[in-house]
């Protein structure tokens, strides 16, 4: 199975995507970034299972969380 990763600012955005996802149906899963996902200093994302990730992309501009895609 692959995955696609949302790249966010911090622990605490990284919870609240997760929890906005969940809400919409989508199960994803909390993840530490190394260097090489993100070049922003973004440390923290979630992990969703790629034919998800459309759906997931809409869920995150919808609950207005900053995030970047990887």
């Amino acid at each position: 199975m692959r995955y696609r990763y949302f790249a966010l600012s911090s622990l605490t955005y990284a919870y609240k995507a997760q929890d906005a996802l969940d809400r919409s149906g989508i199960k994803s899963k909390v993840i530490r970034l190394s260097g090489r996902e993100t070049d922003k200093g973004c440390r923290y994302g979630v992990e969703v299972y790629d034919a998800e990730y459309k759906y997931a992309k809409e869920a995150l501009y919808a609950s207005g969380l900053p995030f970047k895609e990887t």
